[in-house]
């Protein structure tokens, strides 16, 4: 299911700001996302197999999402490569009826208008991402075509069941993944019925300075490592069976890891606030087309999906039309730093407080 529809308004007659290579390389991208996964934790919990991309690839530990620190803006600017001002997203529920995707939409659709036989795959955990961002009214989108995946799943280890099963059997040029159980783990829905957090540190961060907000020692939660180290896990049989795929060497895969959010910074078992602990994100990029980040680069969340189309060779639309930039790639044009817009509005602002298993 899922190949994109027309959908009125999305083109633009604007200079393109990066015109990528033709796609004779036969490049494709699989992107992991990681719900609510704090930059932090990866160096402390035990994940061998992102420590091995992070090893032959490259990472910005440092990266940001927006102000509204979310579930619902972060996926969405992940995925339309635009901010909340544009795409109107500014929570998980009440705003997808204002959402603007008919004109900043997913970027599979540009895929498909690009390549209407390429194949593309959504496998996700949080069905919002898939019934609001993906397939909603909004974006005129046609999530029913046969040859394409739009998967809402009831737990992780079926978006990794699904995920080697669709690697191990089919020809996808773009594969986005959702896990969410360390989300859920950080606001403490897991049937063990504790109190959650973000807290990676077991002895607490007082000493660690204001980056690390409320993480103290009464905040440790190890359920929130143990979910991190699971599902690092769950990375760990789809990268085998991507490797595994007969092909495999000359399909140029591009593979981006990184959460929409991370947590615990004003409460330490809740997020969306406009602070360094609830916006600080990460970006994993692993692949035989990734170079370097220039020194001092700080990419965004919204760089993921400007980043993907240009490994792809889609030309990018005009900066109108997308904030993000592609990154850390061979070819890639010089970034040009940008102003975040702030969506944040502490009169509206209701934070993720978990919404039970």
């Amino acid at each position: 299911m899922g190949v994109m529809a027309a959908l009125a308004g999305c083109s633009s007659d604007q200079p393109r700001i990066a015109e990528a290579p033709n796609a004779t390389s036969n490049a494709r991208v699989l992107i992991i996302g990681m719900d609510g996964t704090r930059a932090e934790a990866l160096d402390v919990a035990s994940t061998p197999n992102l420590d091995n991309l992070r090893a032959s690839g490259i990472a910005d530990m440092h990266a940001l999402t927006g102000d509204v620190s979310l579930s619902g803006p972060g996926w969405a600017s992940m995925l339309t490569g635009v901010w909340c001002d544009k795409h109107q997203v500014i929570d998980n529920d009440v705003s997808w009826v204002q959402s603007q995707f008919d004109r900043y939409p997913h970027f599979f659709y540009r895929v498909q208008q690009a390549h209407p036989d390429w194949p593309t795959a959504s496998i996700s955990h949080w069905a919002a991402i898939n019934d609001e961002i993906l397939c909603a009214d909004e974006a005129d989108t046609d999530c029913t075509a046969p040859g394409h995946t739009v998967l809402n799943t009831e737990t992780d280890a079926e978006v990794r069941d699904a995920a080697v099963d669709l690697l191990s059997r089919d020809d996808p040029r773009a594969v986005f993944l959702q896990f969410d159980d360390i989300d859920h783990a950080g606001h403490g829905d897991l049937p063990s019925g504790d109190l959650g957090g973000f807290c990676p540190f077991p002895g607490g961060d007082a000493s660690e300075g204001a980056e690390n907000g409320l993480c103290l020692s009464i905040h440790y939660n190890p359920a929130y490592l143990d979910a991190i180290e699971t599902t690092d896990g769950y990375i760990g049989d789809i990268l085998e069976a991507l490797y595994a795929r007969p092909r495999f060497a000359t399909e140029n895969w591009l593979i981006l890891v990184a959460p929409d959010h991370g947590g615990g910074g004003v409460v330490f078992n809740q997020h969306g606030f406009p602070v360094a602990q609830d916006r600080r994100t990460f970006l994993i990029m692993a692949g035989s087309a990734v170079t370097e980040l220039p020194a001092g680069q700080q990419t965004h969340v919204v760089d993921i999906a400007a980043t993907a189309l240009f490994h792809l060779g889609i030309s990018l639309p005009d900066d109108g039309d997308m904030d993000g930039q592609p990154v850390g790639l061979t070819d890639a044009p010089a970034y040009i730093p940008r102003d975040i817009p702030t969506c944040y509005n502490p009169a509206i602002f209701v934070p993720d407080t978990g919404t039970g298993p």
